[in-house]
């Protein structure tokens, strides 16, 4: 497929890569030639203001031409075939503009409130009004898109991607109470004591006498992953203890141990520690300390308490050789951060250029269901269904965060662990 634009923009050559050939499986170039536009034989997309040119017609709306950020006020409105997003005055709707900025993440470069930990809150999203987060919009355009072209062009070539399942798994802790040192130890079993926590009290004295620690699940983990056919990746936290920083130390030979059983049966990352956000050295030291234990070159990872601010959380990330980056979503709310159901490449507003680093956005967080929604066992797997269901119509992605605690059965967790086995049973039905 041929596109025409009157001008040449990194924008509209960035978004028309993720939506034609990554989403559609169409191979498209474009050009700033009209004449030549006109004399192609191949099916073709106007994207100008010049209606007397063949093929399918958008109407740009001037956000892919600009190379500056910018308050652009859109707006929705509804139409016959759903949502639409359109900036400033416009009146017609602009697919591409408007996935560009849902996915270049424009809103979060512009002045806004950062929650506690200095995050983007999910309340501030344009895709908070009327329940937008909840829909793939991308995937949604891309192929409303799809079939306006093939009624155009019934020979248009396209293989428009398929339902992908992919699990992410953050260790935050490899175990809630073995090798843990003398010091935290004893200080947890008078924490218990002080604080009446039989439960808990009898749970830890049990463990350490030699029981199953309730975090250390993984060969159930991986037992159930072989069991569906799933793919998983898992992100290590190998930082200093701190405040926010609970996982035992890189030094201990029983942890490095399970990060290599880890790495030799899936794909693991890191998973920064919560002080390299504002040390932003510690990010290629904490690398180096993953790399030292594994032995192999570590391309992909996911911030800590999904802490980033943009771009300067990527532009680090790429600085230390990071090539896939997992932190695109929310802990407060299911859905899509990006109004996308698949990677991408991140492109840099500030610098208007699109980058190496790929994104991989997820769309439900174990945590969210129970702890933000407030929904019980059988309602979340409800709720999830129909989000499983939704980026199965759209051939989109489906990852979803989970960590090794809420996988547990232990303290809050308990009874929790059977909404993960239906997720890996779901989309294995629907792969």
């Amino acid at each position: 497929m041929i596109i025409y634009s009157a001008l040449f923009s990194p924008r509209l050559e960035f978004i028309a890569e993720l939506i034609f050939r990554e989403l559609l499986g169409i191979k498209t170039r474009i050009t700033t030639d009209a004449d030549l536009y006109q004399q192609s034989e191949e099916p073709g997309l106007n994207y100008s203001t010049n209606a007397a040119l063949r093929g399918l017609k958008i109407h740009p709306s001037g956000l892919l031409f600009e190379n500056r950020i910018s308050d652009q006020e859109p707006r929705w409105e509804n139409s016959e075939t759903g949502p639409e997003l359109l900036f400033q005055r416009e009146k017609r709707f602009d697919p591409l503009a408007a996935s560009f900025y849902l996915v270049s993440r424009y809103e979060e470069y512009l002045p806004f409130e950062p929650d506690l930990h200095n995050r983007f809150p999910a309340e501030h999203s344009i895709l908070i009004e009327s329940d937008h987060l909840s829909k793939p919009l991308v995937n949604i355009w891309a192929l409303e898109l799809l079939e306006a072209l093939k009624e155009m062009f019934p020979a248009l070539q396209s293989n428009p991607r398929k339902f992908e399942y992919l699990s992410t798994i953050d260790i935050d802790q490899a175990w809630k109470y073995r090798n843990k040192g003398l010091k935290l130890t004893v200080g947890g079993l008078f924490r218990d004591l002080i604080n009446g926590n039989t439960e808990e009290l009898q749970e830890r004295i049990k463990t350490l006498r030699g029981g199953p620690d309730p975090y250390d699940n993984f060969d159930t983990q991986f037992r159930w992953h072989a069991e569906y056919g799933t793919d998983a990746h898992y992100f290590l936290q190998v930082g200093k203890r701190g405040p926010y920083d609970k996982n035992q130390s890189a030094q201990n030979t029983e942890f490095q141990a399970l990060i290599r059983s880890i790495e030799e049966r899936a794909k693991i990352g890191l998973h920064p520690s919560y002080r390299s956000n504002k040390q932003t050295d510690l990010l290629d030291d904490e690398k180096q300390i993953l790399e030292r234990i594994t032995g192999k070159r570590v391309k992909s990872s996911r911030q800590h308490y999904l802490m980033h601010r943009m771009p300067w959380t990527y532009e680090h990330l790429i600085d230390i050789g990071i090539e896939t980056d997992y932190t695109m979503g929310y802990s407060t709310h299911m859905g899509f951060r990006m109004g996308l159901a698949a990677p991408c490449r991140f492109f840099n507003l500030k610098t208007n250029t699109v980058t190496p680093l790929r994104l991989v956005p997820f769309c439900l967080m174990d945590i969210t269901p129970m702890h933000y929604m407030g929904l019980n066992l059988q309602n979340s797997m409800d709720e999830v269904k129909r989000q499983i269901e939704m980026v199965h119509r759209v051939g989109g992605l489906y990852c979803t965060l989970w960590h090794n605690e809420s996988l547990s059965e232990s303290g809050r967790w308990k009874g929790w662990s059977p909404l993960y086995r239906m997720i890996l049973e779901t989309c294995s039905e629907l792969s």
